[in-house]
């Protein structure tokens, strides 16, 4: 019996779709499915994975001989435990469990903006402030120039408003997926 026939028998002893032996193996379905029809074979550390799922060794697994007949049952189909953290699994795991993480960077780099935001404003308004409080300056139509001067306090204010939001939604992201990672604990 070949490798691609024992990975499709002990399979279907195990009750398990493609799906799920990709889940536990940490691969996509479309590798299992490679695996079973002989186009593809298995990476060594694959090899000892499937082999863990199936409850087999390794060379029972390799070996050209068909499966005895007292082959002990395979392990109930539940997931493997975090320890198995490589490919997709190891992945999806990984978000799952740290990607709270990304909450707390998007909720630092709105502090940034901020902050950049609030500086910005602060030094536009400290240069132009004699001239939106007395307003001097007049253009050569008769104009005043305090329209043309709010322009810089505008982009500061809006650079501001930005990274209040950001940072908002950095510090609602974190504790949504603080609290989702932990419920799996």
């Amino acid at each position: 019996m070949t490798l691609h026939e024992k990975i499709l028998y002990y399979r279907k002893q195990a009750r398990l779709s493609q799906e799920e032996l990709a889940a536990r193996v940490g691969v996509s379905r479309q590798a299992v499915s490679k695996w079973e029809l002989g186009d593809a074979t298995p990476e060594v550390d694959k090899l000892v994975a499937l082999a863990r799922v199936f409850g087999v060794t390794t060379d029972e697994l390799l070996s050209p001989a068909e499966p005895a007949a007292g082959t002990p049952p395979p392990p109930p189909p539940w997931p493997e435990p975090p320890d198995c953290r490589r490919g997709l699994g190891g992945v999806a795991w990984l978000i799952r469990r740290y990607g709270w993480l990304a909450g707390v960077y998007i909720a630092v780099s709105g502090a940034g903006i901020t902050l950049v935001g609030a500086l910005a404003r602060y030094g536009f308004y400290q240069m132009t402030r004699p001239i939106l409080e007395d307003g001097f300056f007049q253009i050569s139509d008769g104009s005043r120039a305090s329209s043309l001067v709010r322009v810089p306090l505008t982009i500061a204010t809006v650079i501001l408003a930005v990274g209040l939001l950001i940072l908002a939604a950095g510090v609602i992201l974190a504790v949504v997926l603080y609290r989702k990672g932990r419920k799996g604990d």
